[in-house]
């Protein structure tokens, strides 16, 4: 549901966007509020609620009711804050990266509530052994699961040394810093779990593991273990040289290496094992979407030399990555969590879903760069934003165009979902 709301939110940035319908709309404010609950949805509460589900799923019966009990309410009620705060008299938006706020106590509340629901989690699943019954994910796949989780930890004690030690110099340089550190080492965590959702789909795929476990624990931790300076620089004091750019170096330098070495590692192994394989099968369709869009990201962040639309376009192709990993793991996810007899996502229909929201999020993510590459501006919405050139309005058509289709996309995906999570509830046969 955080996906979806995400998504329609979207849709009405998309449209704040398109310029021959931007005169109908003079309050850049209410684009903004749109902006920051879409973006705290689509990237924080999506990316860790998905990773929380599998950290479930891998744990299994061996995780403490009581925790999941705490960390379910108090993460839903952090999602209810998040939805009332957005529509609060007087609510300011403040467009701070990765993770922007709205300007007022019950928003707030809701993110405080959010992240310890998340964090408690995230903490007892990193000492809770793993399921071994028949249900159990692949060793690799649990190793990535708990960097992820890790890496999590890391970053909510990161935006806590932040909120600490940052000195109030307007709310849009004081959420800046607060969120900036955490924020990069949250992209760790979601490559993590982009990872260890690669590994499982291409063992369920192929029959076979794609890493041996010591393979895979060494990648995680040259992956996640750099992270671990930032709660230290936080603490130090966000306005100190070292802790903006440090944050930016990390991200920079530390995830690509490793996510090359497992997608090489991964078409070695596809193309060993190619004559064997169904390729029709959605999990192919999955893993070749967020790979493909994962490829665009690292592309057309490497010709980022400015605040453009070129920025949103490459962190839209890097986010939709995890997100398609993330869709497709998930109808693995109902045959595991589905009891004996129920109905199974059919793969026609799942390939077809997978297919039109990484579409939809390429050509997205490409509209943007587009735009930027003849210079248009981020964060801009309505009437406060300036078209001047052909390309940027061939830009943000193209954008447009593929923005609807990636929420067609999510919509369906939606739809496939709660029917499946329906099926979990019904017995398989009637009874007599």
């Amino acid at each position: 549901m955080s996906l979806v709301l995400a998504g329609l939110l979207s849709l009405m940035l998309v449209i704040g966007r398109l310029p021959f319908l931007g005169w109908l709309f003079t309050d850049p404010l209410f684009f903004k509020r749109a902006l920051v609950v879409h973006v705290d949805l689509a990237i924080v509460v999506w990316f860790q609620a998905g990773t929380l589900a599998f950290l479930g799923l891998a744990i299994g019966p061996r995780l403490h009711r009581g925790v999941t009990a705490a960390a379910l309410t108090l993460a839903a009620a952090g999602v209810g804050g998040l939805l009332v705060g957005a529509v609060m008299p007087g609510a300011q938006p403040v467009l701070a990266n990765y993770v922007p706020v709205i300007d007022h106590p019950v928003f707030f509340a809701g993110l405080i509530c959010w992240f310890a629901g998340a964090g408690l989690f995230f903490a007892t699943a990193l000492f809770t052994p793993a399921r071994t019954d028949a249900k159990a994910l692949s060793p690799a796949s649990v190793i990535a699961l708990r960097a992820s989780a890790a890496a999590n930890v890391v970053a909510i004690v990161t935006m806590l040394g932040a909120w600490r030690t940052t000195p109030d110099a307007g709310p849009s340089v004081y959420y800046e810093l607060i969120f900036w550190g955490g924020g990069h080492v949250l992209q760790a965590a979601n490559v993590a779990v982009m990872l260890a959702l690669w590994l499982q789909l291409l063992h369920r795929w192929t029959g076979r593991p794609v890493l041996a476990p010591a393979t895979a624990a060494a990648l995680l931790t040259a992956l996640v273990l750099p992270q671990f300076i930032m709660p230290y620089l936080a603490f130090g004091g966000t306005t100190a040289t070292s802790y903006f750019p440090m944050a930016t170096h990390l991200m920079r330098w530390t995830l690509f290496p490793v996510v090359l070495v497992v997608l090489g590692t991964a078409a070695v192994h596809v193309w060993r094992w190619r004559a064997a394989l169904d390729w029709r099968d959605y999990r192919f369709a999955g893993l070749a979407g967020s790979a493909l869009l994962t490829l665009l990201g690292f592309i057309l962040g490497a010709m980022i030399r400015g605040s453009s639309t070129l920025v949103p376009g490459h962190y839209h192709c890097a986010i939709g990555a995890v997100t398609i990993a993330l869709m497709a793991a998930a109808y693995d996810f109902c045959t595991a969590a589905a009891p004996a007899g129920a109905k199974l996502v059919p793969a026609p229909r799942a390939r077809l879903q997978l297919i039109l929201f990484g579409g939809g999020q390429a050509v997205f993510g490409l509209g943007f760069a587009l735009a930027g590459a003849y210079g248009l501006g981020r964060k801009q919405y309505g009437a406060e934003q300036h078209v001047r050139s052909l390309g940027e309005y061939l830009g943000l058509s193209v954008m447009g165009l593929g923005g609807i289709v990636a929420v067609i996309g999510g919509v369906f995906f939606l739809a496939v979902m709660l029917r499946r999570m329906g099926a979990w509830r019904r017995p398989a046969t009637p009874h007599t």
